[in-house]
């Protein structure tokens, strides 16, 4: 593994750690819930429904800072999954959604409690909620595509970084996995 600058266009040394584990979506909707979203996000949403971003906003959000927000829910997951467990908006979903099973971290050195994002790596690991519940999780060791790792610069960058993975989690997934 090497050192990736988060502000940097090029993933050719992303950080990724993969723990033997791969994963392929099963289209479930089980990870479907009320995902972040950036402002492009809402003006995609806004072009592929053909209405305005403050009817997207007002409609289709339950929180927005003028930077980002989160959509609403139904009945606990995502407003835009379909009865038959689609996403009605596939095309042009969330960034966050384009990242997922993955999470984004920053590991490096601090100042003052802060971390430096000019010092520090971006790391691409898997997210806590994928490795204890999504049925497509499965024993291998495929790297994540290329496609990924631009997504989790554009989500650092307009969300920051999400909580570190437990090491155990890893080990929890694997015995969960053989078992099957």
């Amino acid at each position: 593994m090497t050192n990736s600058n988060p502000d940097s266009n090029s993933n050719s040394n992303s950080n990724y750690k993969t723990e033997g584990i791969s994963w392929s979506c099963r289209f479930c909707g089980g990870c479907c819930d009320s995902p972040s979203v950036t402002k492009k996000d809402i003006a995609n949403i806004a072009g592929f429904l053909k209405i305005t971003f403050e009817e997207v906003v007002s409609k289709y959000l339950k929180s927005w800072n003028g930077k980002n927000g989160v959509l609403k829910t139904s009945k606990t997951k995502c407003v835009f999954l379909g009865e038959d467990r689609k996403c009605t908006i596939y095309k042009v979903r969330p960034i966050i959604c384009r990242l997922r099973p993955y999470s984004i971290q920053l590991i490096g050195k601090n100042k003052g409690g802060k971390k430096n994002k000019n010092s520090a790596e971006l790391k691409l690991t898997y997210d806590p909620w994928f490795l204890e519940n999504c049925k497509g999780m499965f024993l291998g060791d495929l790297l994540p595509e290329e496609e990924y790792f631009k997504h989790a610069i554009t989500v650092y960058t307009y969300m920051g970084e999400e909580k570190v993975t437990p090491e155990e989690l890893f080990e929890k997934a694997k015995k969960r996995l053989v078992k099957k």
